[in-house]
């Protein structure tokens, strides 16, 4: 029987380097991927959350107007500067 080249003849080193190197590049696509993918949910989540305090927070200021006339001049600092004449607005107008 002669000896024929089979599938697992041995590579020679530059070979299995190219192996090695796409394997490489295939693995570093599939972790950007993974790391895009858990920004998008991180971001979706803290979107969520925001959305869900804000209208938390909301309710409470209309069942209790006391505590809303309290707390919104403290909040308002914390607001980004370029919303806070809407905060206010929204805050005089349901007041």
């Amino acid at each position: 029987m002669p000896n024929l080249p089979t599938a697992t003849a041995k590579k020679s080193p530059n070979e299995r380097r190219a192996v090695l190197e796409a394997q490489r590049a295939r693995l570093d696509l599939r972790i950007r991927a993974l790391t895009a993918q858990e920004r998008e949910r991180s971001r979706r989540e803290d979107a969520r959350a925001k959305i869900i305090l804000g209208g938390a927070l909301l309710a409470f200021f209309r069942r209790e107007p006391v505590a809303a006339r309290a707390l919104v001049p403290r909040l308002l600092p914390l607001v980004a500067e370029r919303d806070r004449d809407l905060v206010a607005r929204f805050f005089e107008n349901s007041g």
